[in-house]
């Protein structure tokens, strides 16, 4: 019953004929082992202006003909239909219905979760889900079929699938379940519970700005449509958010541990804690504004670097210089190109907000494809660190020692990953016609910078939030302050660790400061060069591995 309508016997599925008589199993089962009133079941099959005057004789040539299907193809002694005044009753074993099992399970999963097991009640809830092969009797619902109690069939599974969402995020699997959240979202933008599910993990993935995007569409969309505030319960999650409640995070009891001074940037989690994902990411802010040779930053951030706390710091952090390469990569939107009466329109919003997500998704992706680590992102800013192998020794296992080896220097990736990040965001051959309105609206900076910054780490507790500070970011952000739409600038130290797989033009004459204008594939292979001059709004051809 969860997909279409199906009856197995052994290996083989049964045929159930023709619509009607599909029909009449299929309510039938939706309250198996009760009597259905013979008017309900009418009341069910036709709609009450388009009964026909032989409508009790087409009932009861379908159910002759099903309890002919039950006793030849079905399995035996799996159901029977008998007569029972005042209609018709289905008799079966309950765990021979897909739908009773799936409730079953159900139940064992939420006991799991309210006595404090999440792991387990992943395990349950997520096999009750696999169940499912569609919607609930998709065959009869593609024939106008509109019963109450299929609707609450299709509830009761929204309702399950929030039920897992919460059991996974109670394990800290905020990763893991982010894209079905936004999936679950997309498809149900009115359901609170999910909403603020999707705010939730967001933020614990680093992403404030956008789980206070999800709320604020939310809110828009329930004040337009239908006059109404977000619940109690949203409300307070937003509020939460905003003042970076620790409460937001998770905190289990860990293991006193020796400290140690981590060699890599993302040290490895305890073995101890299976529900916690080795890739938490950090958060950080680290942009704010600048003015050099007259030129003011058309965005700015007051704060330097604030950390959101994920989890509680069990032993005092420890600072450590370290070489780094910097790349800070900014969406903006072009001066001029949304007039103010425009950009408060709730519809234009939302576009604005989709188009500065992707653009985030794929600023991620192409920093971590070279061996980079995202350690802040807020609203259209995203920061990403790169490392040079000899200051790495513990590579982890997720082939970040693979891609920094095969990838060259850490300013050199940073550079091929900026430039990656351009060519992700308007595919190459894209012209500005063939984009959005929204995305013509957008362009992309970059800024990429080399030296060494104060890295702020707690040892042995690899869920702790790690922040990174310095005159290499204030470098790095009045480098972003000066690229104009479509470039990508470096600083003198950055040009030269990339060595002469880049080529540079000076900006504004000036020796420190350089604008990128070609990435070769491979040293030395000018035929294999790719081109990064153009502007953004045609990109130049991705770069090969």
């Amino acid at each position: 019953m969860l997909g279409p309508l199906e009856v197995v016997s052994g290996d083989q599925q049964v045929p159930l004929g023709g619509t009607k008589q599909r029909a009449t199993l299929g309510y039938l089962l939706l309250q198996a082992n009760q009597v259905v009133p013979t008017s309900r079941l009418l009341s069910a099959l036709w709609q009450a202006d388009n009964t026909p005057v032989t409508a009790r004789k087409i009932l009861q040539n379908a159910v002759w003909g099903l309890r002919g299907i039950l006793a030849e193809g079905g399995p035996e002694g799996a159901a029977e239909l008998v007569t029972r005044a005042p209609g018709y009753l289905i008799r079966t074993d309950p765990d021979q219905i897909d739908l009773n099992v799936f409730r079953r399970r159900v139940g064992e999963g939420r006991a799991e979760l309210a006595g404090g097991r999440p792991e387990a009640a992943v395990a349950s809830l997520g096999a009750a889900l696999a169940l499912w092969r569609g919607p609930a009797l998709a065959d009869l619902a593609e024939t106008g079929v509109m019963w109450p109690e299929l609707t609450a069939v299709q509830n009761a599974r929204l309702d399950v699938l929030e039920d897992y969402f919460e059991a996974k995020l109670a394990c800290g699997q905020h990763y893991a379940v982010l894209g079905e959240l936004e999936a679950a979202v997309e498809a149900e933008p009115l359901r609170e519970r999910s909403s603020g599910q999707l705010m939730l993990a967001l933020y614990r993935c680093g992403r404030q700005a956008h789980a206070l995007a999800v709320y604020n569409r939310l809110r828009a969309t329930l004040v337009e449509d239908l006059g109404l505030e977000p619940g109690h319960e949203l409300r307070r999650l937003q509020r939460a958010i905003l003042a970076h409640d620790p409460s937001l995070g998770l905190a289990p009891p860990r293991p006193a541990a020796a400290p140690a001074q981590p060699t890599a940037l993302a040290p490895v989690p305890a073995a101890d804690q299976p529900c916690e994902r080795a890739d938490r990411r950090r958060t950080l802010t680290a942009v704010s504004g600048h003015r050099r040779h007259g030129h003011a930053p058309e965005r700015t951030a007051a704060s330097r670097a604030v950390i959101v706390p994920q989890r509680a710091v069990v032993r005092p952090d420890v600072m450590q210089r370290q070489k780094l390469s910097v790349l800070l990569v900014q969406a903006r939107v072009a001066p001029g190109a949304i007039p103010l009466h425009e950009a408060l329109r709730l519809d234009r919003a939302a576009d604005l907000d989709e188009a500065l997500e992707r653009v985030s998704a794929a600023t991620r992706a192409r920093i971590e494809q070279f061996g980079g680590l995202v350690v802040g992102s807020i609203g259209p800013v995203s920061l990403g660190l790169f490392q040079d192998e000899d200051e790495d020794e513990d590579e982890g296992e997720d082939g970040g020692g693979d891609a920094r080896r095969e990838g060259g220097s850490a300013a050199l990736r940073a550079l091929r990953a900026a430039a990656a990040v351009r060519d992700a965001v308007t595919p190459p051959g894209r012209s500005a016609v063939h984009r959005s309105p929204v995305e013509r609206d957008l362009t992309l900076h970059a800024a990429v910078a080399t030296g060494r910054a104060l890295v702020r780490f707690a040892p042995g507790d690899p869920g702790a939030p790690q922040s990174v500070n310095g005159a290499l970011l204030d470098l790095c952000q009045r480098l972003l302050t000066l690229a104009a739409p479509g470039e990508i600038l470096a600083c003198e130290a950055a040009r030269l660790a990339a060595g002469p797989e880049v080529s540079y033009a000076p900006v504004d004459g000036s020796a420190r400061h350089w604008r990128v204008r070609e990435v070769y594939a491979r040293p030395g292979s000018a035929a294999a060069a790719v081109a990064y001059s153009a502007p953004f709004a045609r990109p130049p051809r991705r770069i090969g591995a």
